[in-house]
């Protein structure tokens, strides 16, 4: 999938959406409970690329995209050799001075949270702000590169692994394309994972890497969020949720680089990553704290970004029933989650998570057949995130052992399965690991 833009108002984010293309790198698939805002996608192109300046108040005819392909030509013939010697990167990026989506050729020497470096054909450099940039097109790149990409698109997960470490500790690729590639080394461990949760150790270690050898890279806040989901799955919930808080208190601080979206998530992730690890105490302050940050980001949202605002809130908003649950209040619980679910103006994630959170206190009440009701409707019905479904599915395998027929056993047993194979890169998949 190769990376298109949509048009947004002056002063804020340009965001992308998707169209099919042959040459694309890895982009993560988010693996929270509430999906990420999706992030710009990198991708190799290897022939030198043409300035393509696109106004995102209207829409291009044919005249004048033909107008810029010639253009294009033009400037490419004009380049310096230094330039033409190697496959210039190109980078598309939002200016919201002048309200356009830019696409600027050159050589990428510097791509850090402080923005990005770009010399251009006549040997003048422009900077963009890190969180302006919406697509890279690497030019240079390692033959290890290229052949990385093309075994992710062939979901050859562990060969573009191969290929990626061999790109990021190539001496002669470009420290640019070296964080690029010990990136998309995290992503395909991430996805190894899934069916061999030992290669999530590895993807702590590869964050760790690039952490350390690209202290100040544009992509850190994505490896940092990547090693913190790792570190849950390998049963560390508490680390995993002091590193997620991390992102959350850098964005709302305003950090240089840190992605506004992926702050927000990572506050939603820290409260239940501590839930997980039994502190209720640090899960109540992250849900009130990450709810009180995303109701203030709503009003001045743009329109794709608001209604998965409005489902992270709501989520968040039922996050102290889960708190009742888990010290033992289930009496509290199950008041907390009815009412929850009978508000009708809620948004449908936090109507998922009270119907979840309800069933999981039937559960714990051992009212298993009331408790099946609720959670067979999360499994089947939520479409909004892997991590709230696999939780369902491993609900539904414990209320099946709570009945402990012969028939239940074995259907508890497929269940089980269910999670820790279709949903191995899910928290539910450690716990449903434990269960016996």
């Amino acid at each position: 999938m190769q990376t298109t833009l949509t048009s947004s108002p002056a002063g804020q984010r340009a965001l992308p959406t998707r169209e099919s293309a042959q040459n694309c790198l890895p982009h993560s698939d988010s693996q929270a409970q509430c999906l990420l805002v999706p992030s710009p996608t990198t991708a190799i192109m290897c022939s030198p690329m043409k300035e393509d300046v696109t106004p995102i108040t209207r829409s291009s005819t044919l005249g004048k995209s033909l107008g810029r392909l010639l253009l294009g030509s033009l400037i490419c013939l004009s380049l310096p050799q230094a330039l033409l010697a190697q496959a210039m990167d190109k980078v598309t990026h939002y200016n919201a001075r002048n309200e356009r989506v830019v696409t600027e050729a050159g050589v990428i020497e510097a791509n850090s949270l402080d923005g990005l470096t770009l010399k251009l054909a006549d040997d003048a450099t422009h900077k963009v702000t890190a969180n302006a940039i919406l697509r890279i097109v690497w030019g240079e790149v390692p033959a290890s590169f290229k052949d990385g990409n093309t075994y992710w698109t062939r979901k050859d997960f562990g060969s573009s692994l191969t290929q990626f470490r061999l790109a990021a500790s190539d001496n002669d690729t470009r420290p640019v394309v070296k964080a690029a590639a010990r990136m998309h080394a995290i992503e395909c461990l991430m996805k190894l994972g899934a069916s061999d949760p030992a290669r999530f150790q590895e993807a702590v270690d590869e964050a760790n890497r690039y952490i350390s050898d690209h202290a100040n890279g544009h992509e850190l806040p994505k490896a940092t969020q990547a090693k913190a989901r790792a570190l849950w799955l390998t049963g560390k919930p508490m680390d995993a949720a002091n590193l997620y808080n991390g992102l959350f208190e850098k964005g709302k601080a305003k950090a240089a680089g840190y992605p506004h979206m992926l702050s927000l998530n990572s506050g939603l992730q820290a409260a239940w990553a501590a839930l997980d690890a039994s502190d209720t105490g640090k899960a109540r302050t992250f849900f009130t704290a990450t709810q009180t940050a995303i109701e203030a980001s709503i009003p001045e949202a743009l329109p794709a970004e608001t209604a998965l605002l409005q489902n992270w809130a709501a989520t968040a908003s039922v996050g102290e029933g889960f708190c009742l649950l888990k010290s033992g209040d289930t009496r509290g619980a199950k008041s907390f989650f009815e009412r929850k679910k009978s508000h009708s103006s809620l948004a449908s994630s936090g109507i998922f998570a009270a119907t979840l959170g309800l069933g999981e206190t039937l559960l714990a009440s051992g009212e298993a057949t009331e408790a099946q009701i609720h959670l067979a409707r999360v499994s089947a019905l939520d479409p909004s995130g892997r991590d709230r479904t696999a939780r369902a599915l491993l609900g539904l395998a414990k209320c099946m052992k709570a009945l402990g027929t012969p028939k239940a056993d074995t259907q508890a047993s497929i269940l089980l399965a269910k999670v820790k194979g279709a949903y191995g890169d899910t928290p539910a998949a450690v716990e449903a690991a434990k269960v016996n």
